[in-house]
């Protein structure tokens, strides 16, 4: 009976393996691959922080769907640039985007005028639902620093070591404020408790206007956000807005839970401590 029950568990042994093997080869062979971001398939470094922006192209059946992908602006341009600046909703589908709205100079049409950037004439080059990737992120981030996760680039440490020099404006005359103030988010509240979670405002504000996080996401104000929880930040709420589908995903659980991790008390130094506190 038991070496039927371990012949068992090594067929789902072998079928999962085998199943996530698969899986893994699907997503890391890039031809064939279209630029859908999709949480529930494994994430592909050439697709991770593409956004399918298809709110005027749903219904019609006459162009593609357009796919944004951050990582070729993200290298070029802070956040703040197209978030605030032109005013892009922090969210897909939230901003109502349209050709003549381009044509006028607006939202896209800041940056692509020919200038700044590819005129909007080539409609494949934007509206490439479906097609098979040209721009390859694995081509372009061999000298950026390297990282597990996302896109494959640590973005922070890009920035910091000059690699990248994201433009504060279109016209890139502006500088970014960086806030230099790191805030520690405490854990404790659940049981068993992970290690606290360290803010570091510097990273955020080198891409970020302040207005993108307050009062829209968070509290501005220390412990101003109890609700906020992993189930909710998963579901996209709170750090969620941006560290699930752009900003490095939150699979690396101890970028943010960095602080050192709590120490169980051991059971024998309670009965000694109980026993000194009866004498």
């Amino acid at each position: 009976m038991r070496s039927i029950r371990f012949m068992g568990l090594l067929a789902i042994l072998a079928l999962s393996i085998g199943t996530g093997f698969f899986f893994y080869q699907w997503a890391q062979a890039g031809t064939g691959m279209t630029w859908e971001t999709d949480l529930r398939k494994p994430k592909n470094p050439d697709t991770y922080g593409n956004v399918v922006i298809s709110r005027n192209t749903r219904e019609s059946g006459v162009m593609k769907p357009v796919v944004f992908p951050h990582w070729v602006h993200r290298a070029k341009f802070a956040c703040k640039v197209c978030h605030t600046d032109i005013g892009f909703a922090l969210k897909s589908g939230g901003t109502d985007i349209t050709m003549a709205q381009i044509q006028e100079g607006k939202l896209c049409g800041t940056c692509h005028n020919g200038q700044i950037a590819f005129e909007p004439i080539d409609c494949d080059k934007c509206h490439s639902y479906g097609l098979p990737q040209e721009r390859k992120i694995s081509e372009r981030i061999k000298d950026l620093p390297p990282d597990f996760f996302g896109n494959k680039v640590d973005w922070v440490k890009a920035i910091e070591k000059g690699a990248i020099k994201p433009a504060a404006s279109p016209d890139g005359k502006d500088e970014m404020t960086g806030f230099d103030m790191d805030v520690i988010i405490p854990t404790t509240k659940f049981k068993p408790s992970p290690p606290d979670v360290k803010f570091p405002h510097k990273a955020h504000t080198e891409l970020l206007d302040c207005s993108s996080c307050h009062d829209s996401i968070f509290n501005q104000q220390a412990g101003g956000n109890p609700e906020m929880n992993m189930m909710k930040i998963i579901s996209g709420q709170y750090c969620g807005v941006c560290h699930l589908k752009v900003a490095f995903p939150i699979d690396d659980c101890f970028r943010c839970h960095s602080q050192p991790a709590p120490v169980a008390k051991d059971p024998d130094e309670k009965k000694d401590d109980k026993a000194t506190d009866k004498k």
